[in-house]
């Protein structure tokens, strides 16, 4: 059996590796200097955005979870069958030969044995692949976008190879991908948005998601249009994102997020009640993932290229914004938000992050003085 590589943790373009693009991928393709939609809308995958660099990750990082979860299944069921199997191996050391020829057990021994032995490895199976691209690799795989070097810098994993530069170019060939996922009553289609590594014969080399899943094709090109018109134009006329996710994840923010945002501030409702124990689950699940992997370290000569401005008023989160936390007027901080905020405040500060009324003032002076 041939596995995907390690590079993606959502391999859907394992098939396709050797092999000319499909008619879909050729017919949605995507440009750098035409706008692909009206709108524009950031899905809540950024880490951080100022003048210079636009740092978003991948699809993979919102589902974790899901990978440990199934991880989890899948090993008690392993272990589970394994002992099933031992038990079966060991019935006729516990009765004489007479009796279990008499009783026709030897039959289901054999039986027992080989089905158990069976079920074991293919739940052993099922959970290996995924184990081996997300356990023991990186905390999260940064994309990173810079204005400034006209490239994309994708961290793929921790191998010396494992660092993907891709320059903004049309030459690049960027598209939206398609996807149909099976549900429990019926498949549905997602989207999302992707970077082939062509050779020259036009077969994929490699490749790897730029965004997150969206369930339309507008939504889709109006995820591009958002990279787009930050690399082509900056940060200035952009909305702000969604929400910022933590570089360095704590249980709380992971729980968070496997609640989808969806956690109550300071009162809980009903809804909360009911499903804060699966999005606990969830959570611990997620967190079983993350701590058997190491936080991802930028090459320094990406750092330094990456490295924002001082006292840029785009250069976001700013010192007293949340992390973590979905924007808007429909934003629930809790109290272990508010302390984050007020926790980290200072070294923020130091490392050049201005507070939103800072910005503010000093986009009004920008704007003020050019008029």
């Amino acid at each position: 059996m041939k596995f995907p590589t390690k590079d993606e943790r959502t391999p859907f373009y394992f098939r396709q590796k050797g092999k000319p693009l499909g008619r879909w991928e050729l017919e949605h393709r995507l440009f750098i200097d035409k706008p692909a939609s009206e709108d524009v809308m950031e899905c809540g995958n950024v880490y951080r955005i100022d003048s210079t660099c636009l740092e978003i990750t991948d699809e993979s990082q919102t589902r974790m979870q899901n990978v440990g979860m199934l991880c989890m299944i899948c090993s008690v069921a392993t272990l589970f069958c394994l002992a099933q199997a031992i038990m079966f191996l060991y019935f006729p050391f516990y009765h004489p030969a007479e009796v279990m020829a008499r009783k026709g057990n030897w039959f289901g021994v054999i039986f027992g044995t080989i089905f158990c032995t069976s079920a074991a490895g293919f739940f052993g199976l099922l959970a290996f692949d995924p184990m081996r691209r997300n356990l023991f690799t990186l905390k999260r795989r940064p994309i990173r976008l810079n204005r400034k070097t006209r490239c994309i810098y994708a961290m793929r994993t921790k191998d010396r190879d494992g660092m993907w530069e891709v320059p903004w170019s049309e030459d690049e060939f960027f598209c939206v991908g398609h996807r149909r996922m099976g549900g429990l009553s019926r498949a549905y289609d997602m989207y999302d948005i992707r970077h082939y590594q062509l050779d020259a014969q036009g077969n994929v080399v490699r490749a790897f998601v730029l965004g997150k899943f969206v369930f339309t094709l507008d939504q889709a090109y109006a995820q591009w249009e958002y990279y787009r018109r930050y690399m082509q134009d900056g940060p200035t006329n952009l909305p702000e994102p969604y929400r910022f996710l933590a570089v360095r994840e704590t249980f709380w923010e992971g729980y968070k997020i496997c609640a989808g945002g969806k956690s109550s501030g300071l009162f809980l409702n009903l809804t909360d009640v009911i499903f804060s124990p699966f999005a606990l689950l969830d959570a611990f699940a997620r967190w079983l993932v993350l701590v058997t992997c190491s936080n991802p370290v930028w090459p320094p000569e990406i750092e330094a290229a990456c490295k924002p401005e001082p006292n840029d008023p785009y250069a976001r989160p700013y010192a007293d914004d949340y992390i973590g936390v979905p924007g808007g007027p429909e934003s629930k901080p809790s109290r272990e938000d508010l302390a984050r905020v007020w926790e980290l405040e200072p070294q923020r500060r130091r490392e050049g992050a201005l507070t939103r009324a800072e910005a503010e003032d000093l986009i009004r002076q920008q704007t003020e003085a050019t008029a």
